[in-house]
């Protein structure tokens, strides 16, 4: 009975854990998960400055279109930018998933049924934060590259009034096995060493933190939006 008993777990287990099929060789390499020996080494000598920040306000998004929500919520929170008021946390200050669609951002970025059934666009992500009280600036992939992206990836990890939003896709991420439509979550940190970025994934039923490479993560942004008719990219969101 036990044995039996584990075969569907092993088998969930291998569904969860990598791709077994025999074209596995030409799919993109996964990226290294968070609670591992290499995870460990990595965030010790990393450039972590948003790290603790962020995972202060580490938050899931409310439903899988809700990336980018959720992670303007994270942004909006951790530097400190006023929001209006959120009924369930009054008398608190604090930026929500529902607080954060005003009646600019509902009019000018997209109405609640629309990023329901859609999610944001770069440009779309970028309004929001902006209508939010923020400065945001969004970078499409198509317009920078590997040496442009890190370079300002680290500088807006450096820099403690500012937060790095990544969107990419899950397939040139090397999730296509579970999820391969785009995504968008905070990064909280970067190892030189291994040329390594720690995406603080949104989707926190799904996937834990994870680390990949400069080239791998760039290449999973310069993909394109059939949404936008325009690759993916990144956006530096600061204190106005």
């Amino acid at each position: 009975m036990r044995a039996t008993r584990l075969i569907p777990i092993l088998a969930v287990f291998l569904a969860v854990s990598g791709p077994v099929a025999a074209d596995d060789a030409v799919k993109p390499e996964a990226p290294i998960y968070f609670l591992t020996p290499d995870s460990d080494d990595w965030l010790q000598s990393a450039e972590k400055g948003d790290f603790l920040p962020l995972m202060s306000r580490f938050v899931s998004e409310y439903q899988a279109t809700f990336c980018g929500i959720a992670s303007s919520v994270m942004a909006l929170n951790t530097l400190g930018i006023t929001p209006p008021t959120a009924p369930r946390w009054y008398p608190y200050d604090y930026w929500d998933q529902d607080n954060i669609f005003s009646t600019q951002v509902l009019k000018d970025v997209a109405p609640v049924s629309a990023v329901e059934g859609g999610g944001l666009t770069l440009a779309q992500l970028e309004t929001l934060l902006d209508l939010s009280g923020a400065k945001a600036e969004k970078t499409f992939a198509s317009d920078s590259d590997v040496a442009a992206f890190r370079k300002a990836a680290r500088e807006a990890l450096a820099d403690p009034d500012a937060i790095l939003i990544v969107n990419f896709g899950r397939a040139e991420f090397g999730q296509a096995g579970l999820d391969g439509g785009g995504h968008i979550s905070p990064v909280a940190a970067y190892n030189a060493e291994a040329d390594r970025f720690l995406i603080l994934d949104v989707a926190r039923y799904k996937y834990l933190p994870s680390w990949a490479t400069a080239e791998r993560l760039y290449a999973a942004m310069n993909t394109p939006d059939s949404s936008s008719g325009k690759t993916r990219g990144f956006v530096v969101v600061r204190k106005p």
